[in-house]
């Protein structure tokens, strides 16, 4: 589940500790909407450095989620590495 709806995710890259993608069509969605995320995980002293980045096209992102949910995305995004931060080492 992304923002509440049901998404299926593919892993399409995998380096253990240093990178991690997954690519989506959103379950349901018959217009063909997709996305794509990415993590590179820089090892830091003090732990690690995440830089995040997703890109998403169709109706279900702009008219759904967009327009009717404003914002949605990036605080769910926000949320999930201020979780994974907190996390005891």
């Amino acid at each position: 589940m992304t923002v509440g709806y049901p998404v299926s995710l593919i892993v399409t890259e995998f380096v253990p500790g240093r990178k991690l993608a997954w690519s989506t069509r959103v379950d349901g969605d018959e217009t063909g909407s997709t996305a794509y995320h990415g993590w590179v995980i820089t090892p830091t002293d003090e732990g690690c450095h995440l830089l995040s980045e997703e890109t998403q096209q169709g109706d279900f992102f702009l008219e759904l989620i967009g327009r009717k949910h404003p914002g949605a995305l990036c605080r769910y995004h926000q949320a999930s590495i201020e979780g994974l931060a907190a996390r005891p080492r």
